[in-house]
């Protein structure tokens, strides 16, 4: 029985997109206003900054943050060149392009983009700056790719390339004429308004994400789409007229009382899809850990216990196969890019071992976007790359925590009391203090002895400290607001209390 795959759209407060199969949520996307720098967006820059020794340039594109051109992103020059060019040959500084954003930016790295610049359709890439046409590998039979080349060389002009999608097979001249003067009508357009720009900015997008989202869900296989605003339903419905007529029948507008997403279950399912852990069927789990270089998967038995001998190895294999299901599957979801490393449970059998990589791969081969499997380590690990077109769910749905400085935890109380003690023995030895004014987070507070007046006890303190709560720091923070005589200590204490 084949899955059944949604595409739910809802355009209040913002467009977000879920990609549901069988019920569960596959994938998330949002249409981001203001400055975010979208994969697939245009934008008008100025090239601030060549680097030769990088190959490399830097470009304002008017978001605050310079985008990254390197060298094989440019255009090559009309006469031609031999070799590798040097970046200071393709671009100047002050020089003003359009380009196109093919990789999102991130907490650590900027945009990266392109002035080769690609216009997707259903069934086409429209490459206005480029020549040539180029056909889908997966087309595989020599009559039709004839024929798809000779319908459409006739109808490029000069300095314009196609290529010609998977999805393009067996459709008719007309459909493919229509997305093409679709798609140059798109680039005209953005033409224009890089001609009345003055200064960087954004000038268009790569379909927005409604149309975006509606291409590769066609291409994927679609039962439904589901919309819940009625502005959203005609930018829907306007957009499968233009370029997918035939599946016109999919699209229903959401009637239901309760909001869309609600009555999907999307908000919680995307609650888990932040979480540490995913549990997995049988009782096993997974456990993913980001760094700045990679993100680590380990994969658990959990509450499984099993035998010994042939029926561990059994049952270890079938946990791992179903944790490479759920990996792939979760990739996706949270949209991680670059080096994963997985640590399966150990598998005895290389036969095992075997089954669970190609499992993986299989899984993988199902997502859009490109992933690389690159084997199993002597110690047992699986190396894979995704590549990174978008910043991960966890960077677009939080932000580094504040109260931790992005750590994600905080010292242990007592070892937060430990390092206030030494403080105050070394203000105690160089300044002959007497006593300190002390400012305590809320968790702190109640953990050290108090005297009258608000005061710790002498005991274990080497000097006498006048405590004030401070619920604005950190759950490990204090603060030594003074530290000298004990009469102005007590003052100063007593002028806090009143002002509280």
């Amino acid at each position: 029985m084949s899955a059944v795959r949604q595409l739910a759209i809802s355009g209040r407060g913002g467009v977000r997109i879920a990609f549901l199969t069988d019920g569960q949520l596959s994938e998330w996307r949002t249409q981001e206003t203001g400055e975010h720098v979208g994969a697939g967006d245009v934008y008008y820059g100025r090239i601030a900054d060549v680097k030769p020794g990088i190959q490399s340039a830097f470009v304002d594109i008017g978001c605050g943050q310079n985008a990254y051109l390197y060298v094989d992103d440019t255009l090559p020059a009309a006469s031609g060149e031999k070799g590798k060019p040097s970046i200071s040959e393709r671009v100047q500084a002050g020089q003003y392009v359009i380009c196109q954003v093919i990789k999102e930016g991130s907490e650590l790295k900027a945009p990266k983009i392109s002035l080769k610049i690609s216009l997707q359709g259903r069934y086409l890439v429209y490459l206005p700056v480029e020549e040539g046409l180029s056909l889908s590998r997966k087309i595989s039979a020599p009559e039709e790719r004839q024929r798809l080349e000779q319908m459409i060389v006739p109808l490029l002009g000069s300095k314009e390339g196609v290529i010609v999608r998977t999805e393009a097979a067996e459709v008719d001249s007309e459909q493919l004429t229509s997305e093409l003067a679709y798609l140059r009508k798109r680039w005209e357009g953005v033409c224009q308004q890089a001609a009345a720009r003055k200064s960087p900015g954004r000038i268009g997008s790569d379909l927005d994400a409604v149309e975006a989202a509606l291409r590769e869900a066609l291409a994927e296989g679609l039962d439904e789409v589901v919309v819940e605003d009625a502005a959203t339903y005609q930018q829907v419905k306007a957009a499968l007229a233009a370029f997918a007529a035939d599946a016109q029948s999919l699209l229903r507008k959401h009637t239901g009382k309760a909001p869309l997403f609600d009555e999907l279950g999307v908000q919680a399912k995307l609650e888990r899809a932040l979480q540490r852990e995913v549990p997995l069927g049988n009782g096993g789990f997974l456990v993913f850990d980001r760094t700045e270089a990679m993100t680590v998967i380990d994969v658990n038995t959990g509450s499984f216990t099993g035998g010994g001998g042939q029926q561990r190895e059994q049952a270890v294999t079938a946990t791992n196969l179903e944790a490479a299901k759920e990996i792939a599957r979760q990739l996706r979801l949270r949209d991680i890019g670059g080096i994963v490393i997985i640590d399966f449970i150990d598998m005895k059998e290389p036969a095992n071992k075997e089954r669970v990589l190609a499992t993986l791969k299989k899984e993988l081969a199902r997502d859009a976007v490109p992933a690389t499997v690159l084997g199993m380590t002597a110690l047992g690990l699986v190396e894979l790359t995704r590549k990174r077109v978008r910043a991960s769910l966890v960077e677009r749905l939080t932000e580094p925590c504040a109260a931790c400085e992005g750590r994600g935890r905080v010292l242990r109380a007592d070892e937060c009391l430990r390092r206030l003690q030494d403080e105050l023995a070394g203000l105690a030895r160089s300044q002959q203090a007497e006593a300190a004014v002390v400012e305590l987070s809320t968790r702190l507070f109640p953990l050290v002895d108090a005297g009258d007046g608000g005061t710790a006890a002498a005991t274990n303190w080497p000097l006498r400290i006048y405590k004030r709560e401070q619920p604005r720091l950190a759950p490990d923070g204090y603060r030594i607001t003074y530290a000298g005589n004990a009469v102005e200590a007590e003052r100063l204490s007593e002028n806090n209390r009143k002002m509280t």
